[in-house]
């Protein structure tokens, strides 16, 4: 299932992202997906984690649809079906977050990763009726609502708390008023994909029909991330070390921090070690390829492998090197122009690939390739 989204990333990016909420109208052509997929990722789930929720227009207990049991002296956790199938004839909602190595849903995931330039988390949403399982609420993280099967509809509303923290919500900032005012009130189809920056009130709403879509959150950097890092390095500064007794006697030492940290603020250096830091911390799911590179009689990929890289973003550092999936990867010339133009195709084959390169550059390019699979920079793909 491949994503047109039908919008250049960078018109997106000055005109959307964190701005207004924008529709990607039929945006996945061909859905190959039924509800026998859906049924098997949810049966593959840990229903017992804390994430893991069946809504009714409150969160049901997990003793009533969840109970346990002895496997060959292993405690293990399986649904109560008939609760489960009671609950959702009378309109609950089956909440699956944080679905991880799926394969139909992880190559969505991937390109909308790719396209937003970001983490992401994915939940998954299965109702048959018209009743809303949540409030009307804001996210702390953009979301991209792809809709699979069925229809819903989506109430939007302007912010009335513009781009909040992790601990900023809805739910715990009760003297925020919701808007009047209707911004959006439309009902998306399967295909369509709905952006709703973080902060913008909305109500998904089942429209009596079978619906099942995917939230697909979006996790950027963002400044706070930035001076939690900085904290790090507050022990190197020695007015931070001493001790405090009055405004008057510290003065001193407080400027003397703030001009520390403002020669920081603005440091290229500063800011490439963070996103050092933050990108090494990322991981992208990718598929085990046992057969091709656990293989000791492999040594070269097929021209026809078809093949991704394993990241949401692709920051060049001014050291010379890139971070991929964990990895620090030194990069020269031509290892660079692989890397980047393997991003930029998104999924392509080994041999769109070495059209871009000639000479003893296109000689390297396999065993470049084979390389950066070992080192799970790159992902074989079906």
């Amino acid at each position: 299932m491949n994503i047109d989204f039908g919008l250049k990333k960078e018109v997106f990016f000055k005109e959307c992202l964190y701005k207004k909420p924008y529709l990607f109208k039929k945006a996945i052509a061909d859905i190959d997906m039924a509800w026998s997929d859906v049924n098997e990722i949810y049966e593959r789930a840990d229903a017992s984690d804390r994430t893991f929720k069946l809504m009714n227009g409150y969160e049901v207990p997990k003793r009533e649809y969840l109970e346990s049991y002895m496997n060959v002296g292993r405690l293990e956790y399986r649904y109560v079906k008939p609760v489960i199938y009671d609950y959702m004839r009378k309109g609950a909602t089956l909440v699956y977050n944080r679905i991880k190595n799926e394969p139909k849903i992880s190559h969505l995931v991937h390109q909308i990763a790719n396209y937003a330039s970001a983490q992401t988390i994915t939940s998954g949403y299965a109702a048959f009726s018209s009743k809303s399982s949540y409030k009307s609420h804001w996210d702390t993280r953009d979301v991209f609502a792809v809709q699979l099967f069925g229809r819903k509809r989506w109430i939007l509303k302007t912010p009335s708390f513009d781009l909040p923290l992790y601990m900023q919500q809805a739910k715990d900032m009760p003297d925020i008023d919701e808007p009047e005012e209707v911004y959006m009130d439309i009902v998306i189809e399967p295909g369509d994909i709905l952006y709703i920056p973080r902060g913008w009130w909305h109500n998904p709403i089942p429209v009596g029909e079978e619906t099942f879509h995917l939230a697909v959150g979006t996790f950027a950097p963002t400044g706070f991330d930035f001076l939690k890092w900085l904290m790090n390095f507050m022990p190197e500064i020695e007015a931070c070390r001493k001790n405090f007794h009055n405004y008057e006697n510290d003065k001193e030492s407080l400027i003397a921090i703030k001009n520390s940290i403002s020669d920081s603020l603005d440091d290229k250096s500063v800011y490439e070690r963070f996103m050092c830091d933050y990108l090494g911390q990322q991981r992208v799911d990718s598929k085990l390829s046992l057969d091709v590179l656990g293989n000791s009689d492999v040594r070269v990929l097929s021209e026809s492998q078809k093949i991704k890289v394993n990241a949401n973003t692709l920051p060049f550092f001014s050291e010379g090197f890139v971070v991929i999936n964990g990895n620090r990867i030194n990069i020269d010339s031509v290892s660079g122009d692989l890397i980047k133009s393997v991003f930029d195709k998104g999924l392509c084959t080994v041999a769109d690939v070495a059209e871009s390169f000639d000479g003893n550059s296109k000689r390297k390019v396999n065993a470049l390739l084979f390389e950066l699979g070992i080192n799970d920079v790159i992902e074989l793909v079906d």
